[in-house]
């Protein structure tokens, strides 16, 4: 023979082990098969659950997008960066769309209100005293982009609810 086809005894401790001819041929008794006919139910079924998970994790929830909008508001445009290199549902970029749009009208309002010492900051609140129409028109950019971003994640919600409930068609 050669080395290919010689038997090696494995060992377990003191007992030999069997080859496998050796071991007795047992019959397992299985269910009988069934096959389901690929119906449209079924087919149906299967896609609509599967749509069902995409449209859930594409999505995204309302956490996540009170999330994404409170990093944006806190931590300006460094925030929106990370909210939009982190995460990749239509709930958090949407977050993030409105918290930079408010982050923007408290900004404004800040240079608006505030008294400051910076000579830098006294020119800028002085040129927003001269040009009252672009402070206006940058604040209802923040607004704007604000109502948008709630809008945009609403929509979003319910396309995806009215999609998953229509009935499929081939």
């Amino acid at each position: 023979k050669q080395w290919y086809q010689r038997r090696v005894a494995i060992t377990a401790g003191d007992n030999f082990l069997p080859s496998y001819e050796d071991l007795p041929q047992k019959k397992v008794d299985l269910p009988p098969y069934q096959e389901e006919q690929p119906g449209e139910e079924s087919f149906m079924r299967t896609h609509h659950v599967r749509d069902f998970m995409a449209a859930a994790d594409q999505l995204g929830t309302d956490s996540v997008f009170i999330l994404c909008f409170l990093i944006c508001f806190l931590f300006n445009w460094l925030g929106y960066i990370i909210c939009f290199c982190l995460f990749t549902s239509v709930a958090a970029r949407c977050g993030a769309i409105s918290g930079i749009g408010l982050n923007l009208v408290k900004l404004l309002l800040i240079l608006k209100r505030c008294t400051f010492e910076n000579p830098q900051m006294i020119q800028a609140q002085q040129y927003m005293q001269i040009h009252e129409i672009q402070y206006m028109l940058l604040m209802t950019l923040g607004l704007l982009v604000l109502v948008f971003g709630i809008l945009r994640y609403n929509s979003a919600k319910s396309a995806v609810r009215r999609t998953l409930l229509l009935p499929r068609y081939m």
